[in-house]
């Protein structure tokens, strides 16, 4: 297996969140997008990371490449046979692809893309407007949903694929050093803490913060 892109891409980061919890082995290539390497392209011809392939298998699109993964790595962290909870995690994957990655990208870009990647400074301004503006919506969103839940997880008390698709986005969240409010997001500061916790988290931040712009 190779995974092609640079863990500083919440995509990519969700492919790594989903390669660790399966304990699968895997080479990783450092692209950034765009690359013009004839090998990716023919993975994604957009220029579009991450891109995987698998033998004479290739695809990109982060969604598209965690989903082959579990369905030919049967795990807990989908049933694939159980319609339901697939239409369920979907529908989290594109939340948080959807909704939950904008809002945290200026700060993402500000605090850990620009220093690492270009070696310049942060503008404060743009990520203190996405606290105050951008983010707030979002999380008092997930804050409703997860207290309607009332579990330690999205789809009930055990870790799924769903929390891998969420937790890779809020991931830039904890790696561009905000603070989340317990006081306002309780249970979401509750699964966030819950997150950190697992060894494939972790990994994956240790990723983004150990990442070698000069590996590309």
């Amino acid at each position: 297996m190779i995974l092609y892109g640079v863990p500083l891409s919440p995509f990519v980061r969700k492919v790594l969140f989903t390669l660790y919890e399966l304990e699968l082995e895997f080479e990783q290539r450092f692209l950034v997008p765009g690359d013009t390497s004839a090998d990716f392209r023919a993975l994604s011809p957009l220029g579009r990371i991450p891109a995987f392939q698998d033998g004479e298998f290739g695809i990109s699109d982060s969604s598209a490449i965690c989903h082959y993964l579990l369905s030919g790595y049967p795990s807990e962290l989908l049933d694939t046979a159980n319609s339901e909870r697939v239409a369920r995690a979907v529908q989290w994957d594109k939340y948080a692809d959807e909704d939950l990655a904008p809002v945290l990208l200026a700060p993402l870009i500000e605090r850990l893309v620009k220093p690492v990647r270009f070696g310049t400074p942060a503008d404060e301004a743009v990520v203190q407007k996405a606290m105050r503006e951008q983010i707030p919506p979002v999380f008092d969103h997930l804050e409703e949903r997860l207290q309607t839940l009332g579990g330690e997880w999205l789809m009930g008390p055990t870790f799924s694929y769903a929390d891998i698709a969420l937790g890779a986005h809020m991931s830039s969240f904890l790696l561009s050093s905000l603070e989340l409010d317990a006081a306002r997001w309780p249970a979401l500061s509750g699964w966030v803490e819950r997150l950190q916790k697992r060894p494939a988290f972790q990994r994956l931040c240790d990723d983004a913060q150990r990442f070698n712009p000069k590996a590309v």
